[in-house]
């Protein structure tokens, strides 16, 4: 399996996950006793959509660094990784105002998981020529 193979299952994965975190009623997330005193902290919430978008972010940017094709590689291509996860994002907030129980629209969430994906790149470009050996020997 190649290296741009796995990276893209991963970003596949990350997609799901959040689409399934985001589809729990909230009444399921209050339940479980360690979660729920979690979510009770100041911005928690906040903290774990930017959490989740900055991963998506990242997992996006690593899997875009596997090409040889610098086009792949370029600032638009992560320009266009970035307005991908938001417009996601901005859309998981309708999907959950309209189909999931006990879990409404929020602007502040849609501005989390922008932050989280926003402060993905600057991160992403920090650490890249670390991660990169690694990569390749996956």
């Amino acid at each position: 399996m190649t290296n741009s193979f796995k990276t893209f299952v991963w970003v596949i994965f990350e997609f799901v996950l959040i689409f399934i975190l985001l589809s729990m009623p909230g009444s399921d997330i209050q339940g479980t006793s360690w979660i729920s005193i979690i979510l009770h902290l100041p911005f928690a919430d906040k903290i774990i959509h930017m959490g989740l978008f900055g991963s998506l972010a990242l997992s996006l940017f690593s899997h875009l660094e596997q090409y040889s094709n610098i086009s792949f590689r370029s600032t638009r291509t992560k320009a266009l990784s970035l307005i991908l996860c938001i417009v996601f994002g901005i859309g998981m907030e309708f999907y959950q105002k309209y189909f999931v129980p006990s879990r409404g629209f929020e602007v502040g969430d849609m501005l989390a998981d922008a932050m989280g994906a926003l402060l993905a790149l600057p991160f992403f470009n920090m650490v890249k020529h670390y991660i990169q050996p690694k990569l390749k020997s996956i």
